[in-house]
């Protein structure tokens, strides 16, 4: 009976603290995500701290609750009980594509589950090295799973932002160059990769053909266009082209060389970036791929 006293107080306490600071980080994440700063660290609040301390306060509270109890372990239980929760909200955050608070309920589940079952092991009559080791175990497997389980999830998420996107998946083939990353804009059907070789890098993106394409007098709108900025110089300039090749056109924009290349009922932009040749830039436009959405996941989330 005692130790079913136990189970329920250090499960009890382990679910509130869970899920109070599961609530502390879902509202952090909201105002952080929401905050326009003047200042560094102007969107922070006092949460923040709170989240990073609270954990060392639940488990200074479960292990009292034991030592009221009379637990004979009290602190391997306690600190067991961290340990198995982290672990547990560690494999649920491996399943995010990006780091989420989980909701209370799952949080305080999780709190309950993990502590009891540090109970539960410091209830067991093991040397105090088998239950070091055993905290140590507990540690270090998920952590060293975590990486790979969340890349994966990564690179699901991305394939299927990518398959939904509706426009050519397009990567170049220069020597050097490899995909850093690949993001998409599903309100504007527009695909983003960007390639870099040490400090040089470029470019490519792909939108549906715009309506009036008509080149040379209408090639679509520039760079800065698709991304919404101010655009320099004279519109009817800018937007004008030269051909260089069969579909594959030329122009300048930011005195710099963007190419553009009509693949089917796409057009694709190969756009220099700072440092690059244009010999590089050429070499882009002369070799792009069409990748399926899993292979350019696996390119840009490594």
């Amino acid at each position: 009976m005692r130790l079913i006293g136990r189970l329920s107080f250090a499960g009890a306490l382990g679910a509130l603290g869970a899920a109070a600071l599961a609530s502390l980080w879902r509202t952090e994440a909201l105002l952080v995500a929401s905050c326009e700063p003047e200042t560094i660290g102007a969107c922070f609040s006092w949460r923040l701290p709170t989240i990073f301390v609270g954990p060392l306060i639940v488990t200074a509270l479960v292990w009292l609750a034991l030592r009221v109890t009379g637990a004979d372990r009290a602190l391997p239980a306690a600190l067991l009980g961290a340990i198995a929760t982290t672990d547990a909200v560690l494999l649920y955050e491996a399943f995010q594509p990006r780091w989420t608070p989980p909701p209370a309920w799952l949080a305080a589940a999780l709190g309950a589950v993990g502590f009891a079952v540090g109970v539960l092991l410091g209830a067991v009559r093991l040397p105090m090295a088998v239950q070091a080791g055993a905290a140590v175990v507990l540690l270090l497997v998920p952590i060293a799973v975590f990486p790979l389980l969340h890349k994966a999830t990564r690179r699901a998420e991305r394939a299927q932002a990518f398959s939904r996107l509706g426009v050519p998946l397009m990567v170049a083939e220069v020597d050097g160059y490899r995909v850093t990353a690949a993001l998409t804009d599903r309100s504007d059907r527009r695909l983003s990769v960007w390639m870099s070789k040490g400090e040089s890098s470029l470019s490519i993106v792909v939108v549906p053909l715009p309506e009036g394409f008509a080149p040379p007098a209408h090639c679509g709108p520039t760079t800065d266009d698709l991304y919404r900025d101010q655009p320099a110089g004279d519109q009817a300039a800018v937007r004008s082209c030269r051909p260089v090749g069969p579909d594959h056109w030329v122009r300048t924009e930011r005195e710099d060389q963007v190419h553009l290349i009509r693949r089917n009922d796409a057009l694709v932009y190969v756009d220099p970036g700072a440092d690059v040749p244009a010999a590089d830039v050429a070499t882009a436009a002369a070799n792009l791929t069409e990748v399926n959405p899993e292979r350019l996941a696996e390119l840009a989330v490594r």
